[in-house]
C-alpha cells in the first residue's frame, strides 16, 4: 500500500518540486539567444532555470531527462538546462535583483506569483496550454486559477499537495477509539477523540505520555485552522490584509485551546524536534503534508500504522495553498519556444511519472490518476478533497508576512497575549507594507 511513498523530497520543501546544483546567470547572455547549430541541424539552446536550491541530485536528473526528451521531440532545438539556484525564502528578492539588471533567466520554478504577473515579468502561456493535451486533462481547476491573471495563464502548477491530518491508528485503537480509518472529521468529533486519548493515559515506548496532537508553530502548518474557521489572510488580489477578523481569531483561539486543554503536546518551533514527537509515537495526530512521511520512516515509524484525514472542519474544512510548484517562462527570455518545448516534455507521461515516483506526489493529470503507480496512494483521496477547495495565502505584496506571523503565533500560543489585539497590531503593520509596495 505504501510503496508509492518510499521515496520523498526532503522535509520542509513542500511547496517545491525541483532543484539544481549549478549557479548560473540570467537567460539572455551574449551569444546564447539564438544558439549554435549542431551536426544534425538543430540549434543548441541552453535554458536557464531559477529554482529552489533544495534536493539537488534527484531534481537535476529529472530536468536533464526532460531536456533530453524535448531535444528528441524537437524539430529545431537541442536543449540543455542550466540552473540558477536560490533558497526558496530568497526567491522574490532574487527575481527583483535580476529584473532590475535585465538579467532574468528563461524559466522559474516557484509558487504562482500574482505580483510577477502584474509587473509583466511572466510570459502568457495561455495559447501553449490550450494547444496542449493538458487542457482537457487537468484535474484541479482551482490550482490553475492561481496561475491566471485577467484571464491569462502565466504559471502552470505541476505538483498537487496540501496540509492535512496524519494520525497513528495504533494509538487511536489503544485509546479505545473504534474508527481508525476515517478520511475526514468534524471539529467536535476530533475534540472527542482527543479527550478520549487524554483520558486513556497512554505511555510511549520512551516512557513519555502520549498526547492527542502535536504541531509546529508555523504559519504554513497552522493556517488551515484559520481557513477552517472561515478566516482569510489577504484578499484574492493581495492588496488588503484581512486576518484581523473574528473568524481568524476563532481559529487561532481553538488551536491555542488544544494546548491549554492538554490535548496537544507543547508546540515546537524547531522542525526536527516537532517531527520527532510524532515518529516517537508521543502524539496520535499531527498536521503536515505527505512529504514528511520520509522523515517519519527514517525515524523508525511503521508507515502502515498511519491514517490520513482532511483538516477538522470548524466551519468549512479546507487546505492551505494547493500547488506545490508551478513553472513559468519569463517574458524577457529570447528562447520562449524552446522553453515551452521543455515544459511540454516535463509534463509528458514518461517524465512526469518519474518525478511523481521520486516525490511521492499525486498527479494533476486525470489520465494518470488511476495509473497503478498512484492508485493505491492513501493520501490521494484526502488531497483530492482538499485541492478542490483551496485557499492560498496571497502574500506577494508583503514579503515580511511569513516571519512576522510566525512570531505572532508563538506569542499567542505560548503566552497569555490576546489573540484579537495581536492580530490587529500585526495587520496594521502588514497593511502599511502592502500599501508601500503598491505605490
Amino acid at each position: 500500500m505504501f510503496a508509492p511513498l518510499k521515496k520523498r523530497i526532503a522535509p520542509g520543501i513542500s511547496l517545491l518540486l525541483l532543484a539544481g546544483v549549478v549557479s548560473a546567470c540570467g537567460g539572455n547572455e551574449p551569444g546564447e539567444s539564438q544558439g549554435q547549430s549542431t551536426g544534425g541541424g538543430k540549434q543548441e539552446v541552453t535554458l536557464s532555470v531559477l529554482i529552489d536550491s533544495s534536493n539537488n541530485e534527484q531534481n537535476t536528473r529529472i530536468l536533464n531527462e526532460a531536456a533530453q526528451l524535448a531535444t528528441k521531440n524537437s524539430e529545431k532545438y537541442s536543449i540543455k538546462v542550466r540552473l540558477d539556484t536560490v533558497p526558496n525564502t530568497d526567491m522574490d528578492k532574487k527575481v527583483d535583483v535580476l529584473a532590475a539588471g535585465s538579467n532574468l533567466p528563461d524559466l522559474v520554478a516557484s509558487a504562482p506569483k500574482q505580483v510577477w504577473m502584474k509587473r509583466g515579468l511572466l510570459a502568457d502561456l495561455t495559447e501553449w496550454f490550450d494547444r496542449s493535451p493538458m487542457k482537457d486533462d487537468y484535474m484541479y481547476p482551482s490550482l490553475l486559477e492561481e496561475g491566471r491573471n485577467n484571464g491569462k495563464l502565466y504559471s502552470v502548477p505541476i505538483k498537487a499537495d496540501s496540509i492535512f491530518l496524519i494520525y497513528n491508528k495504533d494509538l487511536l485503537s489503544k485509546a479505545g477509539i473504534a474508527d481508525t480509518g476515517f478520511s475526514s472529521i468534524s471539529w467536535d468529533d476530533w475534540i472527542a477523540m482527543l479527550e478520549q486519548i487524554k483520558g486513556a493515559g497512554l505511555k510511549a515506548a520512551n516512557g513519555k505520555d502520549v498526547k492527542g496532537f502535536t504541531f509546529r508553530i508555523s504559519t504554513y502548518e497552522t493556517a488551515p485552522f484559520v481557513f477552517s474557521a472561515g478566516g482569510e489572510f489577504f484578499t484574492q488580489d493581495g492588496s488588503k490584509a484581512v486576518f484581523d477578523s473574528p473568524e481568524a481569531a476563532d481559529g487561532l483561539a481553538k488551536l491555542k485551546g488544544l494546548v491549554s486543554s492538554g490535548y496537544a503536546d507543547k508546540p515546537e518551533t524547531d522542525y526536527a524536534n516537532w517531527m520527532s514527537v510524532f515518529f516517537n509515537e508521543n502524539a496520535a495526530f499531527t498536521i503536515t503534508g505527505g512529504w514528511s512521511l520520509a522523515t517519519f520512516e527514517e525515524g523508525g515509524l511503521d508507515l502502515s500504522k498511519l491514517g490520513f484525514s482532511t483538516v477538522p472542519a470548524i466551519q468549512d474544512s479546507t487546505s492551505i495553498f494547493g500547488p506545490g510548484l508551478s513553472f513559468s517562462v519569463f517574458e524577457s527570455s529570447a528562447k520562449k519556444e524552446a522553453a515551452l518545448e521543455l515544459l511540454t516534455a516535463l509534463y509528458s507521461s514518461e517524465i512526469y511519472k518519474q518525478w511523481l515516483e521520486i516525490t511521492a506526489g499525486i498527479p494533476v493529470l486525470a489520465s494518470l490518476s488511476d495509473d497503478p503507480q498512484f492508485a493505491a496512494n492513501p493520501i490521494k483521496p484526502v488531497l483530492s478533497e482538499q485541492l478542490n477547495r483551496i485557499k492560498p495565502i496571497h502574500s506577494d505584496n508583503s514579503p515580511s508576512f511569513w516571519t512576522k506571523y510566525d512570531q505572532l503565533l508563538e506569542k499567542i500560543i505560548l503566552t497569555d497575549a490576546d489573540v484579537s489585539v495581536q492580530q490587529a497590531e500585526l495587520q496594521a503593520s502588514i497593511q502599511q507594507e502592502i500599501d508601500n509596495n503598491l505605490k
